[in-house]
């Protein structure tokens, strides 16, 4: 699973199979499926099976994977939006991910068997105090981060390809990039739908179900909710 206080957790590793899939079995796709590609992927392959179809209303978040899925095709997602809101934000763009702000509790990378210890790498700073500091072994610790000049953002930028568990800031190496995922977060906020806080619904609490977080609506018999469809244009 994925600790998603962790803004370092870039996602899971999935598994899927079936008749539709027999002729893959065995092989490893590195593309980016996001969950609400489900929707638009397995409605495209339930018409191309069926020849039916269900009407989008709405615009939606989702992408169609389906060659993904059904032929190991790749990827035609090339951004996920994994945090926007309590002040700090995580975006992938690409092979790249940004983060702003605070990235959370470090999520047990270190204890992986094969990377057993994870030294956090850092660029040799080129001012004297800089060099002193790194001398004294007060550099280079986890967490490393920039300071963007024009608000000052904490700023960690990494390559989740080349660097999965995302040790390596990038972002004073490639501040054009920076600047590039930061404007398209801006443009996220501009249509962000606000956190729902569930809750504040005493039923969806799983307190009433042995500290499980399981479906509630059954039990919500004489409790109103409003809800109400908004698109982004109306945001």
């Amino acid at each position: 699973g994925v600790d998603q206080s962790d803004m370092r957790s870039s996602g899971i590793n999935a598994e899927y199979g079936g008749p539709l899939v027999d002729h893959l079995k065995g092989q490893e796709s590195d593309g980016t499926f996001h969950v609400s590609d489900w929707f638009p992927t397995l409605r495209s392959i339930i018409q191309a099976k069926t020849n039916k179809t269900v009407q989008i209303v709405n615009e939606i978040d989702g992408v169609d994977q389906s060659d993904m899925i059904l032929n190991n095709g790749a990827s035609v997602r090339k951004e996920i939006l994994h945090q926007l809101n309590l002040g700090n934000q995580a975006y992938r763009m690409g092979d790249y991910k940004i983060i702003i702000g605070n990235p959370g509790e470090y999520d047990g990378y270190k204890k992986h068997l094969e990377r057993p210890e994870i030294k956090i790498k850092y660029d040799e700073p080129e001012d004297f105090l800089g060099q002193i500091k790194c001398t004294l072994g007060l550099c280079g610790t986890f967490g490393d981060y920039i300071i963007d000049p024009t608000d000052g953002a904490k700023v960690r930028l990494y390559n989740v390809i080349t660097d999965p568990s995302e040790t390596y800031n990038l972002a004073a190496k490639k501040p054009e990039l920076v600047r590039e995922m930061r404007a398209k977060l801006a443009k996220f906020q501009e249509i962000v739908m606000p956190a729902q806080f569930n809750g504040k619904i005493s039923a969806a609490h799983h307190k009433h179900s042995g500290g499980i977080w399981m479906p509630w609506k059954d039990d919500m018999e004489g409790v109103e909710i409003t809800q109400k469809i908004i698109t982004k244009t109306e945001l």
